[in-house]
């Protein structure tokens, strides 16, 4: 069955573990900022856990500047359980097993809370959440999210800083953005498209039997999301690394004016039409949706808007 696309909630699914501040949680190691617990508590922390669950599949850890330690284990029957840390482990919320529920989990050996101390001091604040979790095909990212913001910051693996911002306004934002997917997910592309802010590739991935749409935000790392419970047709496939965004953030501006269609640009895509050929670039415009679809080949020529072209075998969709 395929799932809308757009009906994806983007970002971590992850239920808000209801922390309140507590002098029982982890504290400060020595040479760590004040409040952020060391690697090695919370590595042992987390270690009692997996004894205590019996369960070594975590798909998230929260490590909070207040001492505060929160986690997230895959269940067998792809239910998510969330555990609290204070004197000892609780159960918090468990998440039922959806059709967004990733079926993917990492050992704890495989987090890397040997950089903890690096990201904790990424951010200028002292009121912070380093959160490690795991996407739809089982690829980890980090991020900070301070306390008084909504606006979390994506930090690299290895614990070097912040990843580079993927502004999907600019030419080069989008360039970046897909090279970023392409080096993690692969080659076999359904489509790239950008809108709500951010720019995303839909794909087929190794190891993964659905289609998944991998978005990257322009602040956070890039994110797999399910997009439909079955692979996408192999047909429909293309290789995203030669895609060149110049056209498809420049025309944005201009090209419902160009088409004579009334409303704004609410997304662009680069895709097979419906009857394959190679990938050409569209645009959804309307007034309360994208309701028309512009379509243009190679050359930036606008070829349809939304009507299949008379005299001739293709018609977009």
């Amino acid at each position: 069955m395929s799932l809308t696309r757009r009906g994806v909630v983007f970002g971590s699914a992850a239920v808000a573990l209801g922390l309140a501040t507590s002098s029982c949680g982890l504290g400060p190691h020595s040479g760590q900022r004040t409040g952020f617990p060391g690697t090695e508590e919370v590595t042992d922390a987390l270690h009692a856990l997996v004894k205590k669950a019996g369960r070594d599949t975590f798909q998230e850890v929260d490590v909070s500047s207040d001492g505060l330690l929160g986690a997230r284990l895959l269940l067998p029957d792809g239910s998510v359980q969330t555990y609290s840390f204070t004197e000892g482990w609780s159960k918090e919320g468990r998440e039922g097993k959806s059709e967004f529920t990733s079926p993917v989990s990492v050992r704890l050996r495989d987090l890397p809370l040997r950089h903890l101390a690096r990201f904790a001091h990424v951010l200028k604040t002292e009121t912070m959440t380093v959160r490690m979790d795991v996407d739809y095909v089982g690829k980890i990212r980090v991020k900070a999210e301070p306390k008084k913001s909504a606006d979390a910051v994506g930090l690299k693996l290895d614990g070097t800083g912040r990843l580079p911002e993927a502004d999907p306004g600019t030419v080069s934002g989008v360039r970046s953005a897909v090279a970023e997917i392409v080096a993690a997910y692969g080659r076999k592309a359904e489509r790239i498209g950008s809108f709500n802010g951010f720019v995303h590739i839909d794909a087929n991935v190794a190891g993964c039997r659905a289609g998944v749409r991998i978005v990257r935000e322009p602040l956070l790392a890039a994110q797999a999301n399910l997009a439909q419970e079955t692979p996408f047709d192999p047909s429909r496939l293309f290789d995203p690394s030669g895609f060149d965004p110049t056209m498809a953030v420049t025309r944005k501006a201009t090209i419902a004016k160009e088409a004579g269609v009334d409303g704004k640009v609410w997304d662009w895509e680069y895709r097979r039409p419906a009857q394959g050929r190679a990938p050409q670039l569209s645009y959804g415009i309307g007034g309360s949706g994208p309701d028309t679809r512009v379509w243009l080949d190679e050359k930036g020529t606008i070829v349809s808007r939304g009507e299949c072209p008379k005299n001739t075998a293709w018609c977009p969709a």
